[in-house]
């Protein structure tokens, strides 16, 4: 076209991205243009020689900012101003001359042009990344598969972000600091959204055309994981956990499962259990653990979870830093409105123990200690018939005075209760000369003082192995 380079060639702003093309007369311009336009003028309104004039004027086209400036020559000025050009370099926006047969109509079409094939390839591009991401989702691989391909693709730090703003899960090189980033809201109703954080990448990618059909993708892949009836783990500890439960489960057999999770089965574990209020959505309660692993794999070197229908177990290993776990939980999540159970430094010898204790505690919120030992686990490492048949037979009175179960289940929560009778009276909505007349048949029945402590500690190990 005839087109000639007015300002210095080495400049970085030639470098920089076109999104339209512009053409004006006015002194200030800048009220009707947009970041990135090419402006074309004939100078029709500008006749002055003053280099500060020339100054002030690139200067407001250097604010919005403007991609370059193209000057056509021969109409109204004969060549482009020297007072122009210097002040195009001083202020680093390219100056472009355009000879005198080039009606600016041609060279505006031709700017669009390519602006329309540019924008068409983005759009091409978008729809086949969206493509590939769809084949990993149908495939089942975790979402930051699917962000490492779109991190690939834009070459980019790419991150989902929940509606919290937390960072479930990143990929792609890590973003200098204080570089720009750009959020992309997944579709999702009108609700608190999951976003996609850009951070790095290049100036002249448009974002928006070339990720809006993978964003659908993903938030199709969310929906299904946080809200699919079907529950999630890691496989390895899924069969580690379920093993563990187990009292099949022969302990070779767990020492081989252990390792092949990538646990050492002689360093000290770590197990949280989380659960949620029973009112709870399954969506948010999946969310909630979800954060929760996320965080706790930048702490610990293995991390394997399980989700059951009323909380979700993970087991741990190889702490990176210091610090305990509650740290970790309450650095990530609201713990009044979760409750947690955790145990610190355990032998692989008590793991199953603790998980069992951890699998029976009732939703408390907040967060606190796994009890070091029950009556339940006590009960369960004594696997003996003869146990069994002996405290059938000293309930048996009971059992046989009221088939209906009331004297047992009034047994059971006076001994739970440590004999307070406002205590027992609230659980069972009983009066208290109700339950002082009850108390009396049972000791009557069983032949025993409920006022003796050992008698007390023996009937509740014998409910205990009876309910087992």
């Amino acid at each position: 076209m005839g087109i000639a380079l007015r300002t210095d060639r080495d400049h970085g702003h030639l470098n920089g991205p076109i999104s339209g093309c512009a053409q004006s007369e006015l002194m200030d311009p800048t009220p009707f243009l947009q970041r990135g336009e090419l402006m074309l003028t004939t100078g029709m309104a500008l006749h002055f020689e003053d280099l500060r004039t020339w100054e002030a004027y690139v200067e407001r086209l250097a604010s919005v900012p403007i991609s370059a400036l193209a000057f056509s020559v021969g109409r109204v000025h004969g060549a482009v101003p020297d007072g122009l050009i210097a002040a195009c370099d001083q202020h680093g926006i390219p100056l472009l001359e355009l000879p005198e047969d080039l009606p600016l109509l041609q060279f505006s079409r031709h700017i669009w042009q390519e602006l329309a094939a540019q924008r068409y390839e983005v759009v091409r591009a978008g729809w086949e990344l969206a493509d590939d991401c769809t084949r990993l989702a149908t495939h089942g691989v975790p979402i930051v598969t699917v962000l490492e391909r779109i991190a690939e693709e834009i070459v980019a730090q790419v991150e989902l972000m929940d509606p919290g703003d937390f960072a479930l899960a990143s990929a792609g090189p890590t973003a200098r600091s204080g570089a720009p980033s750009t959020m992309l809201a997944l579709p999702g109703g009108s609700g608190a959204r999951f976003t996609l954080r850009i951070r790095g990448g290049t100036e002249d990618q448009l974002l928006q055309p070339l990720l809006g059909p993978v964003a659908a993708v993903l938030a199709m892949q969310l929906s299904y994981t946080l809200a699919s009836s079907s529950p999630l783990h890691s496989a390895a500890g899924a069969q580690l956990v379920q093993a563990a439960l187990d009292d099949a489960t022969a302990p070779d057999d767990l020492i081989l499962l252990a390792e092949s999770a990538g646990f050492d089965t002689s360093a000290p574990w770590q197990l949280i259990a989380i659960a949620c209020e029973p009112s709870a959505s399954t969506a948010n309660a999946r969310l909630i653990a979800w954060r929760l692993q996320v965080h706790l794999e930048s702490r610990f070197g293995v991390v394997c979870f399980f989700e059951q229908p009323e909380r979700t177990v993970f087991l741990l290993q190889h702490p990176s830093g210091e610090g305990r776990i509650v740290d970790s939980v309450t650095a990530t999540i609201d713990a009044a409105k979760v409750g947690v159970v955790f145990a610190e430094n355990l032998a692989f010898e008590e793991l199953s123990l603790a998980l069992r204790m951890a699998t029976r505690e009732p939703f408390v919120a907040g967060v606190r200690t796994l009890p070091a030992l029950d009556i339940a686990s006590i009960v369960r490492s004594l696997p003996s018939s003869g146990l069994r048949s002996l405290s059938h037979r000293v309930l048996a009175p009971l059992d046989e005075a009221d088939p209906t179960g009331t004297l047992t289940e009034t047994l059971r929560s006076y001994l739970r209760h440590s004999g307070t009778v406002r205590a027992v009276g609230d659980e069972l909505f009983i009066h208290r000369n109700t339950l002082a007349y009850r108390i009396r048949r049972i000791e009557k029945l069983l032949g025993v003082d409920l006022q003796d402590g050992e008698i007390r500690a023996t009937l509740l190990l014998a409910l205990h192995v009876v309910a087992s």
